[in-house]
């Protein structure tokens, strides 16, 4: 493990990502020493260590499972969920009211996602602090003394200040169930996890964005954390959200369905006009934080290739004729697409801020830049107004393959490097400058199985088990089974 002395990011390869092995390259002596590489034996000594901090791993967007609170039923969280289409407008939050924070429904989350289809997504990190580093899975609505693991699974289509104030309130529910009012607790945290769980270290259980003003950075969820982890987090969001808001989410979630969530607005680039280039890869000056620029130019519900009869931005669904109130509806989600992006921006702009000496919690930082990852889009223009264009078109388009270099840049598939590192413009010195980690770790992965890769999990266990964290007050620390 590599810290940073001088308070500046030290950038290393994580354990296993470091080793890429090609086929032709593969031989028989390193197939064997790849097969030895054994986690929970590296680890079963330190893994036995009686103090430590307890963990809390939080998920990403789209990593818990969702019920109706009256029914039961599952709406998000079967296999059948994920793949089969239309059955996810049940996900469509209401957008009738502002502020966009009290519109609800009545889905509630009600465990994480584990595995779809055989395929381990958080499972397999799960599975590692039991296994390899040798904490107790506990209930995080209802822990006991000698649980030292839990999963904040929160509703990941709500406002993510909403879910970090529940972090809160689920850490001090967890302090006082077990009488530990020092306990300080280690955050690992995946994708737009780390949001929330940066959020809650910089602001408490304070909601800084509904006023209008701008708040200083106080640090109050410091005292409650030893160390933080973010793997594959968009500091500095990420184009790939306004491709889902643009063509949905795989086969299962419609733009207009996505359009309805708070969330999605806020992984949308902090910086909202530099990700914009025209079709000879010059940059485009358009505001991606005005609602004007959705409506003029059809992007989301607002695309005029959609049939009248079917246009979601008019609220109608299948073959029903549009209503007599259309123009109401109209302005309706005109009115929720600018409320939810001034939102989203006064939320980047909180996450931008920090006070004069830093955060007083150690900062790790897990992430690949192995993988070319939308950073620009194209803007084609046509009589409708600016088409965007993304590099994972079905349809091959000549734009696309003149400048898919200047879309692309390193990252995990979802977010780039550079996001994650909390860089913006491309101003490495000046951010690492201004945004110091404790260390950053880099290997080969993509970003939805970034949590199970053999070589974060090795490297996380030695952040938990030998980097320095903030300590307790007191000795108010539970020990591992």
């Amino acid at each position: 493990m590599v810290t940073g002395q001088d308070r500046r990011p030290i950038t290393t390869r994580g354990l296993a990502g470091l080793l890429i092995v090609t086929l032709s390259g593969l031989t028989a002596t390193g197939c064997a020493m790849f097969k030895r590489y054994d986690v929970a034996q590296i680890h079963q000594e330190s893994a036995t260590r009686q103090k430590r901090n307890p963990v809390i791993f939080i998920h990403g967007f789209i990593g818990s499972k969702l019920k109706n609170r009256h029914t039961h039923e599952s709406v998000w969280g079967r296999f059948i969920d994920a793949v089969r289409s239309g059955r996810t407008e049940d996900l469509r939050l209401p957008i009738d009211i502002l502020p966009i924070t009290e519109n609800r429904d009545d889905l509630v989350p009600y465990a994480i996602y584990e595995s779809v289809a055989g395929v381990k997504f958080y499972g397999d990190i799960l599975e590692a602090f039991d296994k390899v580093g040798g904490y107790r899975m506990g209930d995080i609505n209802n822990p006991h003394p000698g649980d030292t693991c839990f999963v904040y699974y929160y509703d990941w289509r709500r406002d993510n200040v909403e879910s970090a104030l529940g972090l809160g309130r689920a850490i001090r529910q967890i302090k006082a169930r077990l009488n530990e009012p020092d306990l300080r607790f280690d955050i690992v945290a995946h994708s737009m996890g780390g949001l929330i769980a940066e959020y809650y270290l910089k602001y408490g259980m304070e909601d800084v964005l509904s006023d209008g003003r701008d708040h200083p950075v106080t640090y109050a969820g410091a005292s409650n954390i030893g160390r933080l982890v973010l793997l594959g987090t968009p500091l500095k969001g990420t184009m790939s959200s306004f491709r889902v808001m643009n063509t949905g989410f795989s086969r299962t979630m419609s733009p207009e369905v996505v359009f309805s969530m708070p969330s999605i607005y806020q992984l949308l680039p902090h910086d909202g006009r530099s990700h914009f280039i025209d079709p000879q890869g010059n940059p485009v000056d358009i505001n991606l934080y005005d609602a004007r620029s959705w409506v003029d130019n059809g992007w989301s519900i607002f695309d005029s290739r959609i049939s009248p009869g079917n246009h979601p931005a008019l609220g109608v669904n299948g073959s029903r004729p549009v209503p007599a109130n259309a123009g109401t509806l109209r302005a309706r989600s005109i009115r929720f697409l600018q409320a939810a992006l001034d939102r989203a921006r006064a939320f980047h702009a909180a996450l931008g801020r920090d006070s004069g000496g830093g955060s007083p919690v150690p900062v790790h930082v897990f992430g690949s830049d192995c993988i070319p990852t939308l950073d620009r889009v194209i803007l084609r223009p046509t009589a409708a107004g600016f088409e965007p264009l993304f590099n994972d078109e079905k349809t091959a388009v000549r734009e696309l393959r003149q400048v898919e270099k200047a879309m692309l840049a390193p990252g995990d598939g979802t977010v780039t490097a550079d996001s994650l590192l909390g860089i913006a413009g491309g101003l490495r010195e000046e951010s690492a400058l201004n945004r110091p980690f404790a260390s950053t770790f880099f290997f080969c992965e993509s970003h939805g199985l970034l949590p199970s890769n053999r070589g974060f999990q090795d490297n996380l266990f030695y952040v938990l088990f030998y980097s320095p964290a903030r300590p307790a007050p007191l000795a108010g620390m539970v020990g591992s089974r």
